[in-house]
């Protein structure tokens, strides 16, 4: 074969590697990568090792399959830093597989060097502050969302044998994406549905046989994926140790995600109903809960089912659902400098219904009317089910940037999509993707922007950081423990392919979403604790620590509570932004 020939048969798969290759270097030359929360940096520690001595299958946020898997190279080759090339190939090669499907709606060169650059320039523009700081949330969902992508783009006069064995691809990609995140891959099932309802539905006869064995044979084996990964999850957490967490872990996150803590002095007589003194109450507020054994799964339990009711007596269903309506359209409409705005993701977004709409009414392969009938019920389908999520959503006022641009990043994948079925003529592609490039590019100062700042605060955060956890690993202190206020740590992150450190860490915050987990009493009976309580007051190699000046009075009023009055030791230490302490029993108060 010939060079030219050659480059001519592999020239779309060429064409998405220097796309890819050129993003992957200058987001590695410019901003290096970074896990996004000090959450993501939990995850990696439980699956490296980091956190229990020894790299763990349960890794609680995702489910077992994955988080076994990821663990086991962990098991190979300790060193390396798996989770991070995990997220980045995830990232990547959806990114890649959208982009190599994209070019095969292009027959000539030029339209394909204008598709990639388009393309390059919405992935700078819109996906910059993701690709640099990994969020596990946002990567399930740009893999749904090329999976959908895929789905939607295959040729729908295949065989259904055919048809079935080109998405393969997309089954494995959302059962891989559910495995990641289930409750995101479950939050945008949706909006897979009605691709596959609009893919469905332009077929010249829907009902016929071949039609309803192929498009339930990709569905049954999407559902069936997601059984297979429920179904070993539950049989992996299946212990009475990993049953009672796990309510315990769901009540948290109700109360903590969804709901408010009810202030103490208004709501005092359902929290003496409950066995909850006032300075146990406290240590929900600053989640320093891990303190106190007795706050269980049965107590979160009542705490989120009580504060619940009382949102719902705050604010009625029909008052809420008002008010999410109208923070809806503002954020789905306003623009830059508008603090209620989703810029740039709302633009792109509207501009891509109009599009479709446009690119379909020029496809004249069908009548007029008949293309206008079909194109406004896709998009009216498609627009009424993202609004009942978005609504859903802001009602339970859940709608950090991890989960708005998923939704995004989802419609617009559904969208784009679209776009390429309809777009036909040279004059139309050449035109849409110009249109595309252009908006891409302007969108660029403020992906610039913000991704600077974001690196810029987290490189700033973590200089103290840092700092604390170099004298934690020093001689003299690697043998101690210390435990740190949570509102103390929350601003650490790591970068991912960085001093990549995976002994054990001789330290763990005071709650969170892994306290009281078997992996957390799995870490204390590897430096010979039971309890946080009893380890800070008799263990004489376990230190409190905490933010320069922080209130203290929480601390004397909870081991006051318990009987107990202290003494705070503060440590002579060279760091000018912790205070280490050790704790003392004084005498006993009852």
């Amino acid at each position: 074969m010939e060079l030219k020939d050659f480059f001519k048969k592999y020239e779309n798969f060429i064409g998405t590697c220097i796309l890819l290759l050129i993003i992957m270097v200058f987001t590695a030359l410019r901003y290096d990568y970074y896990y996004d929360l000090n959450d993501d940096v939990l995850m990696k520690d439980i699956l490296a090792g980091v956190y229990t001595g020894e790299p763990e299958g349960h890794n609680i946020q995702m489910l077992w399959l994955i988080s076994a898997i990821i663990s086991l190279f962990y098991k190979v080759v300790r060193g390396l830093p798996w989770y991070g090339l995990f997220l980045c190939t995830c990232h990547y090669g959806s990114i890649g597989l959208i982009a190599h499907r994209s070019l095969s709606f292009c027959s000539k060169l030029s339209t394909k060097i204008l598709l990639l650059f388009a393309e390059g320039a919405l992935i700078i523009g819109l996906l910059l502050q993701h690709l640099v700081s990994a969020q596990y949330t946002f990567t399930c969902t740009l893999l749904v969302a090329a999976a959908t992508f895929l789905f939607l783009t295959t040729e729908s006069t295949l065989p259904v044998k055919e048809f079935v064995k080109k998405n393969i691809i997309s089954v494995l990609l959302v059962f891989l994406a559910y495995l990641v995140r289930s409750e995101m891959c479950l939050l945008v099932l949706p909006l897979v549905c009605v691709a596959g309802v609009m893919k469905w539905g332009s077929e010249s006869k829907i009902f016929v046989k071949e039609n309803v064995i192929k498009y339930i044979s990709v569905i049954g084996a999407i559902l069936g994926g997601i059984l297979i990964g429920q179904i070993s999850h539950m049989i992996a957490y299946g212990s009475s140790e990993w049953k009672t967490f796990t309510e315990y872990f769901d009540n948290r996150t109700e109360l903590y995600d969804f709901q408010q803590i009810p202030e103490y002095e208004p709501h005092q007589a359902f929290y003496e109903s409950v066995g909850l003194a006032e300075s146990e109450r406290q240590l929900l507020e600053n989640y320093n809960f891990g303190l106190n054994e007795e706050i269980d799964e049965k107590l979160l339990g009542k705490i989120a089912a009580y504060a619940a009711e009382n949102r719902k007596a705050d604010k009625p269903f029909i008052q809420n659902l008002k008010e999410s309506t109208g923070h809806y359209i503002r954020r789905t409409v306003y623009g830059p400098g508008n603090n209620e705005s989703d810029y740039p993701w709302n633009y792109i977004i509207l501009f891509s219904y109009l599009a479709v709409f446009v690119t379909a009414l020029f496809d004249r392969e069908k009548k007029f009317v008949s293309r206008f009938f079909q194109i406004t019920w896709k998009l009216v389908f498609l627009g009424g089910v993202r609004s009942v999520l978005w609504l859903w959503l802001i009602m339970r006022d859940r709608v950090p940037p991890r989960i708005s641009h998923s939704m995004y990043v989802m419609e617009l994948c559904i969208l784009f999509a679209m776009v390429l079925l309809h777009c036909k003529g040279r004059f139309m592609k050449l035109f849409t993707g110009a249109l595309y490039g252009f908006m891409g590019v302007a969108f660029w100062q403020f992906s610039f922007m913000t991704t600077d700042m974001d690196v810029a605060q987290k490189a700033q955060n973590n200089v103290p950081y840092e700092e604390l956890y170099s004298y934690f690993k020093q001689d003299e202190n690697k043998d101690n423990f210390y435990f740190v206020d949570v509102y103390s740590s929350v601003a650490y992150t790591e970068k991912m392919f960085a001093d990549v450190d995976n002994s054990l860490d001789n330290y763990d915050i005071m709650g969170g979403w892994a306290c009281k987990s078997p992996l957390y009493r799995k870490k204390l009976a590897a430096y010979g604790m039971d309890s946080m309580e009893e380890a800070l007051l008799t263990k004489p190699y376990v230190y409190y620590v905490q933010k320069p000046g922080k209130d203290t009075d929480w601390l004397y009023a909870y081991y006051e509570e318990q009987g107990v009055s202290i003494m705070m030791k503060p440590v002579d230490t060279p760091l000018k932004n912790f205070e280490i302490y050790q704790l003392e029993a004084e005498h006993e108060s009852k």
